[in-house]
């Protein structure tokens, strides 16, 4: 009996390749030889420590991605060969695989951010699907692809049909899109970004949101309100006095708080969850009176809020109703609560901006207009008093 033949294994003419960076992540991209030629082509996708389970699927994707990729790189160059490269890969790239590509790449945002790309995504591959185009080239993405989608936007449903999605989760998505697209622009994927040709009336615009706050005498009613829960009252009226958000009222820690230089105030510094901006916040007396007591051994100051934050909602809904206001007050409404109540009691804007983490004193802005209009109302209490 013969000896049997070795199979001879061909080799791939393309290979995954790993670069460390120095900030800990690892860059992926593609190592081509075929007949001779040779090509890397950065992927703009990165590995993260793997410190979590969110890490670890998050990289799990990845991987996945560049494979994808990959298997699409070796049929391109096995159909064409490598010399049209650069023109291979402009017409092959979807949509589809090119805003996935632009969502998994950008590791230095926030989770609240990498979930808004995420979303936005996921509303590009429904549109994709509705006008029957999932595998639509990035080079055929035009001015009408752009009107239609905003236009997709603005009726489309999620949630079994329950929901539409708001004005702001429309602009925000739009922009989502256009920046993908900028960036196809920047790495020589299409010519031109068919969002620059749509004019100003064509794109979703800002909507003027009303933010419903408390003044002081609803707080003061609150105050004196008993809550069913008193850990959602505690948490509700200390963001008040703070400005905090529910995401970063949930995440405060003991080791957070400091005593500052005068030895009496306290000041919490906290990276918030949402922006990581680190922000510093003295402790009045008012929000020191609703932080609860510290538990042994557990950091987390609110540890004992342990109902859902749509538990969080009802319960406040209810609070308000005992309470006699008339306004539909969510959490979030405690930040507005904060910054306006600051602004009527003289603090200057750039301070408020800090205290809340504001990246723009613009967005502190909107507050004050919202201060300055109550002090109109209040002063046009006495036109015809005196007729």
């Amino acid at each position: 009996m013969g000896r049997k033949k070795k199979e001879i294994k061909m080799k791939e003419p393309v290979r995954i390749r790993e670069k460390r960076l120095n900030d800990g992540n690892v860059s992926l991209y593609l190592d081509i030889y075929y007949r001779g030629a040779r090509k890397k082509e950065g992927l703009k996708l990165y590995l993260v420590p793997e410190i979590s389970s969110a890490a670890k699927l998050q990289n799990a994707n990845t991987r996945k991605l560049a494979e994808q990729i990959k298997a699409q790189r070796i049929l391109d160059i096995q159909q064409q060969g490598i010399v049209n490269w650069e023109d291979v890969k402009k017409s092959k790239m979807t949509l589809s695989a090119w805003v996935e590509q632009y969502t998994t790449e950008d590791c230095g945002l926030s989770p609240a951010s990498m979930r808004s790309k995420r979303n936005a995504q996921a509303r590009v591959e429904q549109y994709l699907l509705y006008i029957g185009k999932p595998d639509l080239a990035l080079t055929e993405v035009d001015k009408d692809f752009c009107k239609g989608f905003i236009a997709f936007l603005k009726t489309c449903t999620f949630n079994n049909g329950k929901k539409t999605l708001g004005s702001t989760t429309c602009r925000i998505f739009v922009n989502r899109l256009a920046a993908a697209l900028g960036k196809a622009v920047r790495d020589g994927l299409i010519d031109r970004n068919p969002f620059k040709l749509l004019e100003t009336k064509e794109k979703p615009q800002k909507a003027n949101a009303m933010r419903e706050f408390l003044t002081i005498d609803e707080l003061r009613q609150l105050i004196a309100t008993p809550c069913r829960y008193d850990i959602v009252k505690k948490a509700f009226l200390f963001s008040c006095f703070t400005g905090l958000r529910y995401s970063d009222m949930m995440t405060l820690k003991w080791s957070e708080i400091h005593k500052a230089a005068d030895g009496k105030t306290l000041y919490i510094e906290h990276e918030q969850v949402k922006t990581r901006n680190r922000v510093t916040i003295p402790l009045s007396d008012e929000a020191l009176k609703w932080m609860p007591r510290k538990a042994k051994d557990i950091d987390t100051v609110f540890h004992q809020l342990r109902i859902t934050s749509t538990t969080v909602e009802v319960v406040l809904g209810e609070w308000m109703q005992e309470a006699g206001i008339q306004k539909h007050i969510t959490y979030h409404c405690s930040r507005h609560t904060a910054a306006t109540l600051l602004l009527t009691l003289g603090a200057d804007l750039y301070t408020v901006s800090k205290i809340l983490g504001h990246k723009s004193i613009r967005m502190t802005e909107v507050y004050a207009k919202i201060v300055d209009k109550k002090k109109i109302e209040t002063m046009n209490l006495v036109n015809n008093m005196f007729v």
